[in-house]
């Protein structure tokens, strides 16, 4: 007989139908460390992985108490665990750590009438892993209290378990008033049934997706027009959904009006047409009708055009190292063009400009839809290309349907590391001069709308105090004269470069320069220029 024959003395009970050698074979073949104590808690046997992960021979452990083999866990439940096992006969499970090398164990304890089974597995990595987890857990949890934008978070039976204090000013309920209720609480009483159907829809979303409009309810008893982003998620205590509520009532009004606009200038043109058919005091008669129409036509644009330019931050935004001014001109009462300009985080300023196909009503409807996309998640998107991915895929799956396209250009410049971080889909090129020197900031991918599953590219520039910036869309350059001469971006460029003029000053000349190439014409499409200084 060999000699793990000689020495091995496992749990009868448990191999009752096998030879001694069969249940040797099994314990050499396990994945965890096993050692076999009698009842003086002597190691009688002792398999390869516990002489791999103990660091020991075999011959040097069998026949060793259990404590000279492992004296670092004398301060540890170990040894105490194993008398108590030894004492009751009940099996036990503890984990350990190993102080001389941080390793974790998980031990499992089986007394048997003659002797002890004690399995050891190192679980170092899912030790550290739920460490980390925990880590990333409450980072979460920090920056969803802290978020600008309402967010709830439900469990998988949609209870809200957590809401923060945007969502709390949003619905007017503090976090206890609310906290384990079902999210149809957050829903008017006669929409109960149709909001369970929202439920059941949301719990069937294997990803994400976004749900709305509907009417919500505030504790005031008003009812808001909101919009849901919806996540699924997996932490350490389950499963759920993460909320990311958005209130668009004023943008549904707004989209209402522009849609009232449109169809009443079809009228118009319908009624127009058909008054060419009639005689001249028909014709005298709803001229002064198609007048009304007209006015009131002019007085809903208006409306637009204050909204539309409610909805854009202030020419001249800036932060400590980096200052913009902003030139927007639409060539009808509403235009296609788009911008933003923020400090998504402590030091790093943020510029969105994005224009749409066209201009006109149908264009600023666009810039109304790449605003509702954009807001909820242009503070939570880390880099541009992040964010014009999000604003990618949401707009296509929500507007695919109007064939309406746009450029976008991206950039966020940190002022501490002097860095230019930016994305561009389509978007004519940002032109940086630096060291009397201009140097064009390319696309790094193509029309917003064109796929859901579009990839945008990112690039990374290093800028000195001094440098600037000048962005512009395509409007200014691609306006003709009257033998169809474009203005052209190389005349753009070369006013920037040798001009030695910043912000208003530099706007004025290129304005001056475009009017004078076109003579007698009129602008043909909407203008934007965002000088940025850094200093």
């Amino acid at each position: 007989m060999s000699e793990p024959d000689k020495n091995f003395s496992g749990p009868q009970a448990a191999f009752q139908s096998a030879s001694r050698r069969d249940v040797i074979r099994i314990l050499e073949r396990i994945t965890d460390a096993f050692l076999s104590l009698d009842g003086e808690l002597r190691i009688g046997y002792a398999n390869f992985e516990a002489e791999h992960l103990l660091d020991v021979l075999r011959e040097n452990l069998v026949g060793k108490r259990i404590t000279e083999i492992l004296p670092q866990f004398s301060g540890t439940p170990l040894f105490p665990s194993i008398v108590e096992a030894r004492r009751t006969g009940i099996h036990k499970d503890l984990e350990l750590l190993d102080p001389t090398d941080g390793t974790w164990y998980e031990v499992r304890l089986f007394p048997s009438h003659d002797d002890l089974a004690v399995y050891f597995r190192d679980v170092t990595s899912r030790k550290l892993g739920e460490v980390k987890l925990r880590e990333s857990e409450e980072r979460l949890s920090e920056l969803v209290r802290t978020s600008l934008e309402p967010i709830l978070s439900l469990n998988s039976d949609m209870e809200i378990v957590l809401i923060n204090p945007a969502a709390e000013a949003l619905f007017g309920y503090s976090s206890w008033e609310v906290i384990r209720r079902h999210i149809k609480f957050l829903v008017p009483d006669r929409h109960k049934k149709w909001g369970s159907t929202v439920v059941q829809r949301l719990s069937e979303t294997p990803d994400k997706g976004i749900f709305g409009p509907f009417r919500g309810k505030r504790k005031d008893g008003t009812e808001p027009i909101l919009e849901v982003s919806v996540s699924k998620m997996r932490t350490s205590s389950g499963s759920g959904f993460t909320l990311i509520v958005r209130d668009v009532t004023e943008r549904i009004r707004t989209e209402r009006k522009l849609k009232n606009t449109v169809e009443k200038l079809r009228q118009v043109d319908r009624e127009r047409n058909h008054l060419l058919h009639h005689l001249e005091d028909q014709v005298r008669e709803r001229s002064k009708e198609l007048s009304r129409f007209y006015k009131l036509m002019k007085e809903e644009l208006s409306l637009a055009q204050r909204v539309q330019k409610s909805l854009l931050p202030p020419i001249d935004t800036s932060i400590s190292g980096a200052s913009t001014f902003i030139t927007y001109l639409p060539v009808m009462d509403v235009g296609g063009d788009w911008y933003d300009v923020f400090e998504v985080r402590p030091g790093i300023l943020r510029i969105l400009l994005a224009d749409a196909t066209g201009h006109g009503v149908q264009a600023a409807l666009v810039t109304m839809t790449i605003k509702g996309v954009c807001e909820p998640i242009k503070y939570l998107a880390v880099s541009p290309s992040e964010l014009l991915t999000g604003i990618n895929t949401d707009y296509c799956r929500n507007f695919r349907s109007l064939q309406m396209y746009f450029s976008c250009f991206i950039l966020d410049i940190d002022v501490n590391r002097k860095e230019l971080r930016f994305a561009s889909a389509g978007h004519p090129a940002v032109f940086w001069k630096t060291n009397d020197e201009t140097q064009l900031l390319e696309r790094t991918g193509s029309l917003v709308g064109l796929s859901g599953e579009m990839k945008f590219g990112e690039e990374l520039r290093t800028y000195k105090s001094g440098d600037s910036l000048l962005m512009v869309t395509d409007g200014i350059f691609e306006e003709f004269d009257s033998e169809q001469h474009p203005f052209g971006e190389e005349r753009i460029e070369e006013i920037y470069k040798t001009s030695g003029l910043e912000g208003k000053a530099l706007h004025d000349r290129m304005l001056k320069d475009m009017k004078a190439h076109l003579g007698k014409r009129e602008p043909q499409d909407d203008i934007t220029l965002i000088s940025v200084a850094l200093s």
